[in-house]
């Protein structure tokens, strides 16, 4: 698993969801946000890092690789050194999840979204058109993503820094893995962050 293209591809996913969101902002005024909380003592030095899965089970998918390749893109972007096997000085344990809870239903009428549109000013993705029959409300799903990294020293296994990252998306909408790269830009935006502090961080 190599970053350098990974980190092209992380990137290039990122700017797909981003665009999905403009299209979404078009028809809103609301910047889409991620709520993201972090934990830390500075200063945080820099090292070799590797990336490793919460789930050992998950370790060598291609869902866990799609997962470390968005998060390694943005711990080299802060000065750390993504190896491919330990030894490292540090390790990053990732893990994603989501959640499902129902939401009110709409009204009657058009309504233009995107995959499934947002949900508190989030992202989803692809265009829809819904047109609710007999001006009946219709109950929504929810789905909040959550990605989750513990940046700890190798050995010790000190956290040194933690992170969360979380989006809600409605029904039809992009959830887990495929939202890590926008996740995973928007924890690491302003590295390490504030601490103990839940932020709401726009998606650029």
């Amino acid at each position: 698993m190599r970053f350098a293209p990974a980190e092209r591809l992380a990137r290039a996913s990122a700017r797909a969801i981003v665009l999905a969101a403009g299209l979404a902002l078009a028809a809103c005024s609301t910047t889409p946000t991620a709520s993201v909380l972090r934990f830390h003592n500075q200063p945080i030095s820099r090292g070799t890092v590797y990336i490793q899965p919460a789930n050992p089970q998950m370790a060598g998918s291609l869902e866990f690789r799609a997962q470390a390749n968005a998060v390694g893109a943005e711990l080299q972007r802060n000065g750390f050194t993504v190896v491919q096997s330990p030894p490292a000085q540090f390790n990053a344990i990732v893990n994603v999840q989501t959640s499902e809870r129902m939401t009110a239903g709409r009204q009657s009428g058009v309504s233009i979204g995107v995959g499934g549109g947002f949900s508190s000013g989030n992202v989803g993705m692809g265009t829809s058109v819904q047109v609710p029959v007999g001006g009946q409300s219709r109950p929504n799903v929810a789905t909040t993503t959550t990605l989750s990294v513990s940046i700890v020293q190798s050995g010790t296994n000190t956290a040194v820094w933690e992170g969360r990252s979380s989006l809600d998306t409605e029904a039809g909408g992009q959830s887990g893995t495929a939202l890590t790269p926008i996740l995973a830009s928007t924890m690491f935006q302003g590295f390490p962050g504030p601490s103990g502090q839940t932020v709401q961080v726009p998606i650029r």
